[in-house]
């Protein structure tokens, strides 16, 4: 058994780096640290899927693969934010570069806008010398 446990410590981050290598992906020597927090997502969003499907006595055809296929998109979410970025083509010109113009000043407040608004609408303007001091909501 400690043959076959010893096989399984070097084999599984041999496989990895493989992967890594076949997915263009570089983590260094800590390959199978980087795939834990996928695996760890998976396992995770189906398990939370898989207990809430039982204790709510639902049939398992229902939950079971509604858990495995979350766990796979979660997963996947995982992996694709953890990527590092594809490097760009050659044909890409890349960004034009800061901006060298100021931004645009924004426009003055004019206030006959406000009057010609009021104007067209049904409401009497109210001067605030003229107002009466009754609270919100009051009942004239």
């Amino acid at each position: 058994m400690a043959g076959h446990g010893r096989t399984l410590r070097e084999g599984i981050p041999d496989r990895l780096r493989r992967l890594d290598r076949r997915l263009h992906i570089n983590h260094g020597r800590r390959s199978e640290w980087f795939w834990v927090i996928p695996l760890a997502g998976f396992a995770g969003t189906a398990a939370i899927l898989v207990v809430a499907g039982a204790m709510t006595r639902v049939w398992a055809a229902e939950y079971i693969p509604t858990a495995l296929v979350e766990g796979l998109v979660i997963a996947g979410l995982f992996l694709a934010c953890l990527s590092p970025d594809a490097a760009p083509a050659d044909s890409d010109p890349g960004d034009r570069g800061p901006d060298t113009e100021p931004p645009p000043a924004p426009p003055e407040s004019d206030p006959t806008v406000w009057v010609a608004l009021l104007a067209d609408s049904e409401v009497d303007a109210v001067r605030s010398d003229e107002a009466k001091e009754e609270p919100v909501g009051a009942a004239h």
